[in-house]
């Protein structure tokens, strides 16, 4: 089934509301059978609804107050393109960094490729080294 655009705004909405709420059901409802997130700066990758969970399990843990400032967001029939800043403070591990008590403010962009109805998952960008440098 193919998702009009507001059918797809409506799904990436629901996926940011499940992100507010820290509800993990709420964003894996979002997703494919065997989504895919991929940190393209390291190459890192979770697959599988498993996968998926331990990713934002980890982000919750590791960043309890984290946000994400929307910037700005692309719509169209293959996708949404998100502008983001994620902000918290590292308070676990997070991207190979210990717990730090630090702020983090970095500017992301998160992909999300369609699959049939739903999301593939996220293909997030941003610079390693800038995350890295603000929590050591």
């Amino acid at each position: 089934m193919t998702l009009s655009l507001h059918g797809i705004k409506r799904l990436w909405q629901k996926h940011v509301l499940a992100e507010n709420r820290r509800s993990v059901e709420g964003l894996l409802d979002t997703l494919c059978d065997d989504p895919t997130y991929i940190f393209m700066a390291s190459g890192q990758t979770w697959q599988g609804r498993d996968g998926v969970a331990a990713f934002y399990n980890g982000l919750f843990e590791a960043m309890p107050d984290a946000t994400f400032d929307l910037r700005a967001v692309y719509v169209s029939d293959v996708g949404v393109v998100e502008e983001s800043v994620l902000r918290g403070t590292l308070t676990g591990a997070l991207f190979g960094v210990p717990a730090t008590q630090k702020p983090l403010r970095l500017p992301l962009t998160i992909v999300f490729p369609m699959h049939g109805d739903k999301f593939w998952g996220e293909r997030m960008y941003f610079d390693l080294d800038t995350a890295r440098k603000q929590l050591q």
